[in-house]
């Protein structure tokens, strides 16, 4: 992209739209400009971090923090924005954008919610992205003992579903698997207590089975409270203090 600022042709390599619907713009030599609607465009004193120091575990924020957040002249703030997203941001800067100098991204798998899986996905699923407890454990016990011809769609209540596993060489019971569930998935930072969340356990023909969401996205509050309380607790143990306001 090129443009004329104070009558000289510029080279940018990277525009942005702001909330106001102004463009900010950075040139090949770093500086940020700040382009309106009328096409003027106004340099930027104190340009917005281009390139945020990326991490990925809580504890290598404040140790970043402890090493380089004394020497930053700006009063950073710690921002939980999601369960796997944490930013380090300053204050507003004139052109009305906000500098982050670090980020923090969980590493974290998918899970596979609101679709039906077949038998050995589920199991795999249910064992590699949940923390053991008592539901994980009826669930899975179902799910590994299920035959083609075992699921009961006759005593399917809309609530529970009534299947028949295996129960030893020779005898098989009928079980009723309760609903809602409640489990606890690695969805948030591994350094944090994941939080439990109620899920709608659903099988059908084919030895399918799919768990569906059932607390309208409540754990995600509660994981970012957790982060917070997390970092606050590693603040008073680096610092002795809350150094660094933490907003969830």
């Amino acid at each position: 992209m090129e443009t004329k600022i104070n009558g000289e042709l510029t080279q940018f390599e990277q525009l942005v739209n702001d909330a106001n619907g102004n463009q900010l713009i950075t040139g090949l030599n770093g500086r940020q400009y700040l382009l309106d609607h009328d096409g003027n465009a106004a340099l930027l004193n104190d340009p917005i971090i281009a390139h945020p120091l990326q991490l990925n575990q809580l504890t290598s924020l404040i140790e970043w923090l402890e090493s380089e957040g004394s020497s930053i002249n700006d009063a950073l703030k710690i921002h939980v924005v999601s369960p796997t997203k944490v930013e380090v941001i300053g204050n507003l800067a004139k052109g009305g954008q906000r500098p982050c100098f670090a980020e923090v991204r969980a590493v974290v798998d998918s899970l596979n919610l609101e679709s039906y899986l077949d038998q050995e996905s589920m199991i795999i699923m249910l064992q590699s992205h949940f923390e053991e407890n008592d539901d994980r454990n009826i669930i899975l016990k179902v799910v590994s003992n299920l035959r083609s011809e075992s699921i009961h769609q006759q005593t399917d209540d809309g609530v529970s579903q009534s299947v028949q596993i295996n129960s030893g060489v020779a005898s098989v019971d009928e079980v009723k698997v309760p609903n809602p569930v409640k489990l606890i998935p690695f969805w948030t930072f591994q350094e944090v207590d994941q939080p439990a969340s109620k899920f709608i356990f659903r099988m059908r023909e084919g030895m399918q089975s799919a768990l569906f969401m059932a607390d309208n996205n409540q754990w995600q509050v509660e994981a970012k409270n957790n982060i917070k309380r997390y970092i606050q607790q590693l603040e008073q143990e680096t610092f002795g203090e809350i150094k660094y306001p933490v907003i969830a």
